[in-house]
């Protein structure tokens, strides 16, 4: 057995972790997906009440201190606490000794969108108000004057940190894993809207590959559950403004979708050499083999109504893998319950496909967790990689009646399914018009 070919190194995933609003473990998501469980509830923070937006997929009991222990709990802000508490689950579970310094030479490579502004700052009295809410990723140029302009001339009391800046940075969280992991190796920090998770692990597969390191900690996290997140997000119209029953508002694929919901959320993976993972014995969980992306600058916020542009990215990851399109057993889709979106997306798995598109399981978990932003597609990739370990797709929930321009494919509705999973493909699309699609496979030696 070689742990390389044609392309260079094989890479896998030992390792993964996640913070979401169905648990505060990989494993709690998981378990909370097979049983058709939602996390979307009724908004809880007090500066959000009265908003024509009223639902959310929060995180729940998240404590920093539980998590990070005392000296790292406020170092970071929510969105940089909750990615490093997903990167130290996946740490744990590929069994990796920071101690024993195997994690000396890793990659990090870790995602955010920039659009998280701030539950302290809207609490109008500075980063102490909320000590365990931080700031969020957009608070540099021209709204940190606005800030210091709004805040700091109408409460006096408000108090800026000298750091400030860049701990709004979208670096911040992928310097802060690597601070706290004392890692060397390359370090890049993806800002691609929706699309930015998934191409963390398009980035940790080309390092691993080509050698420029053996272990490299790939994701995304995302905290912009917030007055500006939501008001942002408002403002394109992407939002569903249903509230009646928060478990049925994110409705991927259905007629009576209305747009998505709005989720916080980390996911991270280990991904290692082969011959680094057979070296020290971890658990393979399941190999990567294909990634790549394409654009369809369509508009800012909407991709072309016709799925060729998704439709590339899919294709793009099928090549790099070298594999035929009917290997395809289950399909992790971006979905995030648009008008425009769904179609699009489902228009395009029917050209990558092809005539195996109906053969092919597909899922939507943003009907259970919605819709995390940049931390999306790595909880994506983690979705796949537990789905390829356990043989078993989580269902669609709130699929009552599909959409016609989203027929002909194999929803998973109504409860979990059982099947062998050999290849697992996950997409991930983003505003401006960049798409995403990674490919897993059973890891069979």
């Amino acid at each position: 057995m070689t742990a390389r070919n044609a392309k260079g190194n094989r890479v896998v995933v030992t390792g993964v972790g996640a913070v979401t609003c169905l648990g505060l473990t990989a494993e709690q998501m998981w378990c909370a997906l097979l049983e058709g469980k939602s996390g979307i509830r009724k908004l809880s923070l007090p500066d959000c009440q009265g908003f024509e937006i009223s639902v959310a997929g929060e995180i729940l009991g998240f404590d920093p201190v539980e998590m990070l222990g005392a000296e790292w709990a406020y170092v970071g802000d929510r969105f940089a606490q909750i990615g490093l508490a997903a990167a130290l689950e996946a740490i744990e579970t590929s069994g990796l000794e920071l101690a024993r310094g195997e994690l000396s030479r890793a990659g990090v490579v870790l995602a955010n969108a920039h659009y998280n502004c701030g539950r302290d700052v809207w609490g109008g009295k500075g980063l102490q108000y909320f000590p365990n809410r931080g700031m969020g990723t957009d608070g540099i140029g021209d709204l940190v004057e606005i800030v210091y302009r709004d805040f700091c001339e109408k409460h006096k009391g408000f108090t800026i940190e000298p750091n400030i800046v860049y701990r709004q940075n979208p670096d911040y969280p992928t310097h802060l894993v690597a601070r706290y992991l004392r890692t060397a190796g390359p370090l890049f920090t993806v800002s691609s809207a929706c699309v930015s998770g998934a191409k963390t692990v398009e980035r940790g597969l080309r390092w691993l590959r080509r050698g420029q390191c053996e272990v490299a900690l790939c994701g995304g996290c995302e905290s912009v559950v917030d007055p500006w997140g939501i008001w942002f997000l408002n403002a394109m119209r992407a939002l569903t403004t249903f509230s009646a029953d928060p478990q049925h508002a994110s409705r991927p694929f259905d007629r009576d979708r209305s747009g998505f919901v709005l989720a916080e959320g980390a996911g991270v993976l280990v991904l290692e050499t082969l011959e680094h993972a057979l070296r020290r014995d971890a658990p393979i969980l399941a190999e990567v083999v294909g990634a790549g992306g394409s654009a369809n600058a369509n508009s800012l916020y909407a991709p072309e109504p016709v799925g060729d542009g998704v439709a590339g990215a899919m294709r793009a990851a099928l090549l790099d893998a070298q594999i035929d399109p009917a290997a395809i057993d289950v399909v992790f889709a971006h979905a995030t319950s648009t008008g425009i979106g769904d179609p699009a997306e489902a228009d395009g798995i029917r050209i990558a496909l092809g005539d195996a598109a109906p053969r092919a399981s597909v899922t939507a978990t943003k009907s259970m967790m919605g819709h995390a932003i940049a931390a999306a597609g790595a909880l994506g990739a983690i979705q796949c990689v537990q789905s390829i370990r356990d043989g078993v797709v989580p269902p669609i929930l709130n699929l009552e009646n599909v959409d016609e321009a989203c027929a002909g494919l194999d929803y998973v509705r109504g409860e979990a399914a059982e099947r062998r999973i050999d290849y697992a493909l996950n997409n991930a699309f983003g505003f401006g018009g960049a798409n995403a699609s990674n490919i897993f496979k059973r890891f069979t030696g």
